[in-house]
Order: C-alpha cells, then sequence, then structure tokens
C-alpha cells in the first residue's frame, strides 16, 4: 500500500461545504444584501470626527495667532532697530532708503506668515512713494 502524500494538500475536495459555509455566514450575523451594508456604515459624522475636527479648527487658529504674534515681534525689533540708526545717520536719505528696504524685506515677510491684510497696505505705501517720486 502506498501512503498518500501529505506535503501538498488536497485541493479537489474543499474542507467546508457550500451549506456549511452559509451556516457560519448567517450564525456570524453578516450581510446578506447590500442594503444591510448600509447599517454599518453611518454617513453622520460621529462624535469623535467632530471632535477631531473642532480640535484641527482650534490647530489652525493656533498656528495663525502665533505667526502674527512673531511677525509683530519682528515689527518691533525692526522699528527698535529704527530708532538706534536714525540717530546715528545724519542725513535724510539714509533713513528714507532703510524704510525703503524694510519695507521691501517686511511685504513678503507679511505674506509668509499669513498677514496679507499687512502687505496690502505696506505695498500700497510703496505705490505712494514711487508715485509721488516719479
Amino acid at each position: 500500500m502506498s501512503k498518500p502524500d501529505m506535503s501538498k494538500p488536497d485541493m479537489s475536495k474543499p474542507d467546508v461545504s457550500w451549506a456549511e459555509a452559509e451556516a457560519l455566514r448567517q450564525a456570524a450575523d453578516f450581510p446578506s444584501a447590500p442594503a444591510d451594508f448600509d447599517a454599518w456604515v453611518k454617513n453622520e459624522a460621529s462624535k469623535r470626527d467632530s471632535q477631531i475636527a473642532a480640535l484641527q479648527e482650534q490647530l489652525t487658529h493656533e498656528k495663525d495667532a502665533r505667526r502674527e504674534d512673531r511677525f509683530i515681534f519682528i515689527v518691533i525689533v525692526v522699528l527698535l532697530l529704527d530708532v538706534t540708526f536714525f540717530s546715528v545717520l545724519e542725513n535724510f536719505g539714509g533713513p528714507l532708503a532703510l524704510l525703503l528696504l524694510e519695507l521691501l524685506i517686511l511685504i513678503p515677510l507679511a505674506r509668509r506668515m499669513g498677514m496679507e491684510e499687512i502687505a496690502r497696505i505696506c505695498g500700497q505705501v510703496i505705490d505712494r512713494m514711487a508715485g509721488k517720486s516719479g
């Protein structure tokens, strides 16, 4: 007598019959139709989803506030440096050139930090200065 080869499984006979599989599916209470699947998937936001959305909004506001604080700090430092430079410079052209250079630096910085209204105001100041001199 020859022994059956146990290294390869016999695929000709399934381990579970179709009836047994159907009985297992019904016992596990799986949905039988696509309409039952909608009962599993909820379209409305859960409490956790609303909390996540609220936290994301708070984080966005916090980031904006920190950017504004950083920009205000930079402007204050620039103003303090202006006071020292304006007291040292003897003519009128030096402070004016320094002010124009600072505006050219502060405008892109304001846009980068999300301060669009400040960038717009600074741009209008430069436009007026260029319009009067030209």
